[in-house]
């Protein structure tokens, strides 16, 4: 979750000096210069990373790359604190974040970023480079179309065999929209939203991200073409050198003008309620499989395992699913799964108990049933020991 607006703006002509003369390992590729501390495989592999999120990105944005000031410039710091030991002296501050510093001049404006775990490292990558991107062709992008883009890019998975960033649905403001389209939270009007300054959406960052997010993930993804139309038609009004606030006004006129803000506002609350996250989706699944509809609950429960590969609830259910289905080796794999993503040993250890009972493993049903009761006797102590008598007369 973003902490701050991602973008320094400075007045200074260079950064020169600033900064304790370290050595460099430089990758250049067709429309980025990354400079490393840590080596020069990383400075490679931070290049290409960079390619591949502008291919990404300008899937929306469009922009004609032939028309690029400069090559882009991005340093790789050893740590976060070499990285704040750099950033500090500039800009007078610290940050626990990748950060773009945008000069007036462009060739001087560079994203700085360190080492992370890959998921933090991969997102905050992605969000920079389009603040980066939109910097570079358009002095002042509207802070709810820039920030929003980014976050709606910031969940695609790197895949280092094709080079490319796999788009990946970014879900994680939306409980808090939800919240705040149903008036349970404060909603911002999106004609107030379409017109954020960037002090404006710092001081309210709860509001503004899930918001920002939202609307173009709506405008992106929606059904009706028209709403797709306006995503585009927002970028091609901005004037790359008019003000922040002229750009957001003549979006918010000439774009969205036209539909009036009760049907936006309307039909955007209704997107937002439709959209599922794997929560809902392993909730639908285990619904519909109490239900006996093993086939829509196991589509329902793949795609919770889709948008969340590393839940338990889902993978449960499918060995329930599997069971019920009497594929009983499917059922153990799911249910393994489960436990290794964080399920309760009694829960799976009575489910596999159970399974291999019904497989005919009756050996080692009473090993998995006996574990259950262990783990947890007042849930599982009665029915365990009824399943065991069942088992002894079998022998």
């Amino acid at each position: 979750m973003r902490t701050a607006v991602a973008v320094i703006l400075l007045v200074l002509a260079c950064a020169a000096g600033s900064a304790q003369e370290t050595k460099l390992y430089v990758a250049e590729s067709a429309h980025y210069r990354v400079s490393a501390e840590t080596s020069q495989s990383q400075a490679d592999e931070v290049a290409r990373r960079m390619e591949a999120v502008l291919r990404l990105a300008n899937d929306i944005f469009h922009f004609d790359l032939a028309r690029l000031p400069a090559k882009m410039r991005v340093r790789l710091f050893r740590d976060e604190a070499a990285f704040n030991a750099y950033l500090k002296p500039i800009a007078a501050q610290t940050r626990a974040d990748f950060v773009f510093l945008a000069y007036p001049d462009p060739g001087k404006s560079e994203l700085l970023c360190f080492p992370r775990a890959e998921k933090s490292f991969s997102s905050s990558l992605i969000h920079q480079a389009v603040v980066q991107l939109t910097r570079s062709f358009v002095a002042n992008t509207p802070v709810w179309l820039r920030e929003g883009v980014a976050a709606y890019l910031e969940a695609a998975v790197w895949d280092a065999k094709s080079a490319s960033w796999q788009p990946r649905p970014n879900l994680a403001w939306l409980e808090t929209l939800r919240a705040s389209v149903r008036g349970e939270t404060v909603f911002v009007p999106l004609a107030d939203l379409l017109v954020f300054t960037r002090e404006a959406a710092q001081a309210r960052l709860d509001v503004f991200y899930p918001e920002a997010w939202g609307l173009v993930n709506f405008l992106a993804t929606s059904e009706d073409r028209a709403y797709n139309r306006i995503l585009w038609d927002a970028i091609s009004t901005l004037d790359p050198d008019a003000s922040l606030e002229d750009n957001s006004q003549a979006v918010r006129r000439r774009v969205f003008g036209w539909i009036g803000a009760e049907k936006l506002t309307q039909d955007f609350k209704a997107h937002v309620l439709s959209v599922k996250n794997a929560a809902d989706y392993a909730r639908e699944g285990a619904e519909l499989y109490a239900k006996g509809d093993l086939d829509k609950a196991e589509a329902s429960l793949l795609a919770s395992v889709d948008l969340d590969p590393a839940g338990y609830a889902a993978p449960y259910y499918l060995g329930l699913v599997a069971y019920g289905r009497k594929d009983y080796v499917k059922a153990e794999t799911w249910y393994l799964r489960a436990f290794d993503a964080g399920a309760g040993a009694g829960l799976i250890n009575y489910a596999m108990g159970v399974n291999a009972f019904a497989a005919g493993k009756y050996s080692l049903s009473a090993n998995y049933l006996k574990l259950a009761r262990d783990a947890d006797p007042a849930a599982y102590a009665v029915k365990v020991d009824a399943l065991l008598k069942r088992l002894e007369g079998l022998k």
